[in-house]
């Protein structure tokens, strides 16, 4: 019947999937175990396809209440499906569009500049711990939330520390519990002070979620958590990306010149590379039968998002990191799951994506013009912590800024 795929998570982060596979006697789709009960295990695009296809697989129950509860908050819009799941979608659509996209991409650029000016000559730079904390501060002024600076830092770490806890591991967990709570209690708060106003706010994200009267206060608080935590998030990404401009000195310069489609290329493939989530569960609609063997409905199905975005029938060299692959592409709905897969207005991918693409092209931006070398903890990637995170958090050495165009490499 297949080995035990949450196990196998907790004891080997993101090489369960391909240590089942291995088990199961390979084969990109494989049958398993997820929770007791019989899984079949997707991957590649005919996966994502099949895994996001809503008359067949359904998000409901099938990530434990514990883990959903503390990620995504009680009456969140990843537990619904069908109508109700497409008309919640489209509150987060509304607020998403390309302007306020490119006004929180040019929020993180000003925030993280201020931040850079500070860091010529230091010896370190802890980079995920302030990337989390200018994220934090450019999505909170955007959504229209104004608190003083220490609110800022102090909500910008309690939704890092939800993020964080979503592999169970040690002490992580009952971290993030406690900063859900916090977080849950201060985002009431605004919606209730935001309900009270006679002239309610308009043109802000906090307004928009506050005037969604279906919603009680508790609802929409989780929902306004829903577009702050995801962004703050994205700092796994940005740290990962000095990792890989250090991987890469040849794209330095490219970067640091700005070019749009070079960083969106590198944002990319960060994106691709690098881990984060290492599957995601579902649960079947109904009946499916695949290669004879019969899956009733109620069985999970998992979609192998790691050998997905690895997939070597798909990606030439797929454990490389080559932004080159990107260069003047747009990758398909199904090509690669880093956010989900599928159309974000009718299914369950994330609809801030572009927000995280574009922060993560001024993050490159300005990293590519910044001098720096890695702490050698800092160059591992551990598999095994999920969220992965190298040591220190990304460590930067002897950092400089600015940098000439042309001699980053040589300062390196």
């Amino acid at each position: 019947m297949g080995r035990e795929i949450a196990w196998t998570l907790l004891r080997h982060g993101y090489d369960a999937v391909a240590r089942t596979r291995a088990a199961a006697g390979g084969g990109a789709w494989f049958e398993a175990r997820m929770l007791g009960r019989r899984a079949l295990v997707v991957c590649g695009e005919e996966g994502v396809r099949t895994f996001y296809d809503p008359g067949l697989v359904t998000r409901r129950g099938a990530i434990p209440a514990p883990l959903r509860l503390l990620l995504f908050g009680r009456g969140a819009v990843h537990g619904l499906d069908g109508d109700r799941h497409r008309q919640r979608k489209q509150l987060f659509l509304d607020v998403v569009d390309r302007e306020s996209t490119e006004r929180l991409a040019r929020e993180v650029s000003d925030t993280l500049l201020r931040r850079m000016a500070t860091w010529d000559g230091q010896d370190r730079v802890h980079l995920y711990d302030v990337l989390v904390e200018v994220y934090g501060a450019a999505v909170l002024r955007w959504a229209g939330i104004d608190v003083d600076a220490e609110e800022e830092r102090r909500t910008s770490h309690d939704l890092a520390t939800i993020v964080d806890a979503f592999g169970v591991r040690g002490t992580s967990y009952l971290r993030g519990y406690l900063a859900r709570h916090r977080a849950n209690r201060w985002a009431r708060r605004l919606v209730r002070e935001e309900r009270a106003r006679d002239r309610p706010t308009t043109g802000t994200v906090l307004g928009r979620v506050a005037a969604e009267r279906g919603l009680s206060d508790a609802v929409a608080a989780v929902e306004l958590l829903n577009v702050l935590r995801p962004t703050v998030a994205v700092a796994y990404f940005g740290a990962f990306a000095a990792h890989a401009l250090e991987l890469r000195p040849d794209w330095r310069d490219r970067c640091a010149a700005g070019d749009p489609a070079d960083l969106w290329a590198f944002g990319h493939e960060v994106r691709r590379l690098y881990p984060f989530v290492p599957l995601l569960p579902g649960r079947l609609l109904r009946r499916l039968v695949w290669q004879g063997r019969s899956f009733p409905r109620g069985s999970f199905m998992v979609l192998d998002v790691q050998g997905t975005n690895r997939d070597p029938a798909r990606w030439d060299r797929p454990g490389e990191f080559d932004p080159a692959r990107f260069v003047g592409r747009e990758p398909g709905a199904f090509d690669y799951v880093p956010q989900g897969g599928g159309d974000p207005a009718h299914g369950h991918r994330c609809p801030g994506e572009p927000l995280a693409v574009g922060i993560l092209e001024v993050t490159v931006r300005e990293l590519a013009r910044t001098s720096f070398r890695l702490e050698p903890d800092s160059r591992a990637v551990p598999l095994r912590r999920v969220p992965s995170l190298p040591a220190h958090g990304v460590e930067l050495r002897d950092v400089r800024r600015p940098v000439r165009l042309g001699v980053v490499r040589d300062a390196d």
